[in-house]
């Protein structure tokens, strides 16, 4: 029986190693496709907030925009001396945006 038991232990040994190897293989391999996509989640984060940014960017020079018509509007209408329910409404008319130019 001892025999026997040598035959197993052995065989049991070789799968042990056998597996170990795979299992570093395995490891390797899953490193690298972590690594990778880390990379690549890393390249489409930074894609998302250059994105963020120019929208950002966009957004405040279109806000720009409307703030020098209405600073312009208020400028006249202060020249020429009209109401201020007509300076309010003339107002309200700079700031709303055209539906085509809303994001």
């Amino acid at each position: 029986m001892t025999e026997f038991q040598k035959r197993i232990e052995e065989a049991f040994q070789q799968a042990q190693t056998k597996a170990s190897a795979k299992a570093r293989e395995l490891e390797a391999e899953v490193r690298k496709v972590l690594e990778t996509l880390g990379d690549r989640a890393q390249a489409v984060l930074k894609v998302l907030v250059d994105r963020g940014e120019i929208v950002s960017r966009e957004q405040l020079a279109v806000l720009g925009v409307e703030l020098e018509k209405l600073g312009k509007k208020l400028q006249e209408l202060s020249r020429s001396g009209k109401a201020p329910e007509a300076a309010h409404a003339a107002a309200e008319n700079a700031t709303q945006t055209p539906p085509e130019s809303v994001q």
